[in-house]
């Protein structure tokens, strides 16, 4: 391992602010309904041991109702809490000796459940989750990785090896990948992604259905879509299956290879209730089942089901821990636990989504990346990992063009290839020095 980089930074200055996105209609997932979410922004100053500076942004989604469901506090307060855990993280940035980003999350990571716990206005006993302190930090994390790049001159892609980064993954993960690092497991980045449409479980499949809203249908004939993601209940399996068909039904009239993936938002008790949903699948719409690339935490984040009855449903369609990832510590029990793999997500940061990557590379795993409504500075650093990752879906999730689409509205002044879908695809510019 290196001990030190010339490339490792010092942060001089940290701003934190913060934008209220306001969805153009409600987004459902498992009976809850998100209408709003805040966007952290965070911008440090930084200055490498050859004395380079650069400004680095980072951005992240606060979404309450998937990383903090359950409170005494309603959703002002802990977006609140949030945002003051964002501001926190950004001043323990600040001053500390030079280290690459990667060594900055894990030291600020190992505080994460000490501070947490000590947010004002959090009544006792209750603190804030694992997962939602993991997205306040991956707003500061990917400011620290857009930064240190930036100050370097060069594509953060390139970075994550020997010569930069003071921890390997026998390090930070697991400690039998001693000696490699996330950059072995990276690719040429793809100009091209493939976009995925998410259908949330109050949306309308057809132009008949839609109360004003555009339908599933609309929506694929306009853009070419051929990746849809089913938010579907987790209630009712019978019921469930009976969406996923109907949703098949509507994309296969557009293209003949469309992929689907199922996410039931924790909504299943447990690896049998998914079974009986896939059962009904299977006996309903064998051609729907088949269509299913993968399904995400059917079951709830903090529940253990028997690894043999999760291997038993992973078996026939894979099945990926989300929600219930918060910690690259967890890596290491995915496989014995029954999981076929991992879902990756940007705004959790670049450092966790570097590490979960490039372990589930390493063992095997069935590996994706997903997102929340992601915007602006948010959706153009998912973008970019995504095109250098060699995903076992290689799809970009894109909802914001649904529920958030003036969120983007900056963005499409930069970037306007960026946002536009034609044929199912978004169009990336060649990296630039740092995260985007």
């Amino acid at each position: 391992m290196t001990a030190t980089a010339d490339t490792d930074i010092t942060v001089r200055d940290a701003q934190v602010r913060f934008r209220e996105i306001d969805l153009d209609q409600p987004f459902m997932i498992s009976g809850r309904a998100i209408t709003w979410f805040t966007l952290a922004l965070v911008d440090v100053v930084a200055t490498n041991r050859r004395g380079e500076a650069a400004t680095g942004r980072g951005a992240s989604v606060l979404s309450v109702p998937w990383s903090w469901p359950t409170s005494r506090l309603d959703v002002r307060g802990r977006d609140a809490a949030l945002r003051r855990l964002t501001e926190r993280f950004a001043h323990a940035a600040l001053g500390a000796e030079p280290a690459d980003p990667v060594g900055t999350w894990l030291r600020l990571h190992a505080a994460v459940a000490d501070t947490s716990a000590a947010v004002e206005d959090v009544p006792a006993p209750e603190s804030i989750p694992r997962l939602a302190a993991l997205l306040c930090l991956g707003a500061v994390d990917n400011a620290l990785h857009d930064a240190w790049a930036r100050a370097a001159g060069r594509p953060a892609h390139t970075m994550y090896t020997r010569d930069h980064l003071a921890h390997d993954l026998g390090a930070c993960v697991d400690p039998t990948l001693a000696g490699r690092y996330p950059g072995e497991f990276l690719t040429a980045p793809r100009r091209r992604l493939p976009v995925q449409h998410v259908v949330g479980t109050a949306d309308p499949l057809r132009p008949g259905d839609a109360g004003g809203e555009w339908s599933l249908e609309e929506w694929l004939r306009r853009d070419g879509v051929r990746h849809v993601k089913i938010k579907v209940a987790g209630r009712d399996p019978d019921a469930d299956a009976r969406r996923i068909a109907d949703v098949h039904r509507v994309a296969s009239a557009r293209t003949a290879d469309v992929m689907l993936s199922v996410d039931p938002n924790e909504g299943y008790p447990g690896p049998a209730a998914l079974g009986a949903m896939l059962d009904a699948l299977v006996a309903t719409a064998p051609d729907a089942f088949q269509a299913v690339a993968f399904v995400e935490q059917p079951w709830p984040r903090d529940s253990s089901p028997d690894p043999v009855a999760v291997r038993e449903q992973s078996r026939r369609r894979p099945v990926l821990m989300d929600e219930g990832l918060h910690d690259p510590a967890q890596l290491r029990h995915v496989l014995s636990d029954g999981w076929s793999g991992v879902v990756v997500k940007a705004g959790k940061g670049q450092t966790p989504a570097l590490l979960t990557y490039a372990f589930a590379r390493a063992r095997g795993l069935f590996v994706t990346m997903q997102d929340l409504t992601a915007v602006d500075a948010a959706l153009a650093h998912s973008a970019r990992l995504a095109s250098v990752f060699d995903l076992s879906a290689p799809h970009l999730e894109y909802n914001s063009r649904q529920y958030a689409p003036t969120g983007n509205h900056d963005l499409a002044g930069r970037q306007p290839s960026l946002v536009t879908v034609d044929d199912g695809v978004i169009v990336l510019a060649e990296p630039a020095a740092g995260i985007y």
